[in-house]
């Protein structure tokens, strides 16, 4: 039996692209009704912020939309807060119905962590919004660590959000932003933080190309989350029209396709539940 799970977050442990789509589109519409612009072009503004904090769920992005600071920029962050917060509802409240774990997620990792295997997150989610979703979701208790990338930007936050991520204390380690998977040395260095050896852990995760490659590079055994790529076309879309890659990032995309497109998993699962099988085996 195995020691040690590190797990994705994203499309693994619930299905980010159809809750961050709903979510986001429901923002849209309202910002669309309150700054009486077109929504082509605040798709472009988003795009555009997103590209510059190399993320596409940046937290409050639509305060550095250009409409907005055109049009607000002589008021204090706060005034311009209140000024959407109707959109930022309609964010939340979409959220709040559609953030649900796929079947099995709680039921497994309650299961592993009564037999004793320890549970670690890694994630290229925003630190805050990762550790909003596995707190919203009620997962933070099963987890010893959570490995996310710093933001950007992090030296400009506001100390309150400052505070708010140093609260959490040894229970975030934060990655560098260049620590990209897939990245096997990565991998090889939560092991060694987390005292076992590469053999005695598993990986699991939605994304042969940076999951399961990285995985299996690092020594580790790996899961392929069949399930989390079993996207509904209409909200990836909504994902491609804002996302944050550059001409670069899709070169740098296609040629991972290239080199790992043919790797196979150790293991291969068509529901979370699975897991509990494979991780005994």
């Amino acid at each position: 039996m195995k020691k040690l799970l590190i797990t994705d977050l994203d499309n693994t442990l619930y299905d980010w692209v159809s809750f961050y789509a709903q979510s986001f589109s429901s923002m849209l519409d309202e910002l669309v009704r309150i700054l009486d612009v077109p929504r082509e072009q605040l798709i472009e503004e988003f795009r555009q912020v997103h590209i510059k904090h190399g993320n596409s769920e940046y937290p409050f992005s639509a305060l550095e939309l250009r409409t907005v600071e055109d049009r607000y920029g002589h008021l204090s962050r706060k005034e311009v807060v209140n000024k959407l917060d109707t959109a930022f509802h309609a964010f939340n409240s979409t959220r709040k119905k559609t953030l649900k774990c796929y079947d099995g997620v709680f039921e497994t990792l309650a299961r592993l962590k009564e037999d004793g295997v320890i549970i670690v997150g890694h994630t290229e989610a925003p630190v805050r919004n990762a550790i909003f979703r596995l707190k919203s979701l009620g997962l933070l208790e099963f987890m010893k660590h959570l490995y996310t990338p710093k933001d950007r930007y992090y030296d400009d936050l506001d100390s309150q959000t400052k505070s708010w991520v140093d609260s959490y204390g040894e229970f975030i380690y934060l990655i560098d932003e260049d620590e990209k998977k897939p990245n096997p040395r990565l991998l090889e260095e939560i092991c060694l933080r987390e005292g076992f050896q590469t053999s005695d852990a598993m990986y699991i995760g939605d994304s042969i190309v940076k999951d399961i490659s990285m995985a299996n590079d690092a020594g580790v055994d790996s899961v392929y989350a069949e399930y989390g790529r079993q996207h509904d076309k209409k909200y990836w879309d909504v994902l491609v029209s804002i996302t944050h890659w550059t001409d670069e990032d899709v070169k740098r995309e296609g040629l991972l396709k290239e080199l790992y497109g043919h790797i196979k998993p150790t293991y291969r699962i068509k529901s979370f539940d699975e897991l509990l099988n494979v991780i005994r085996l």
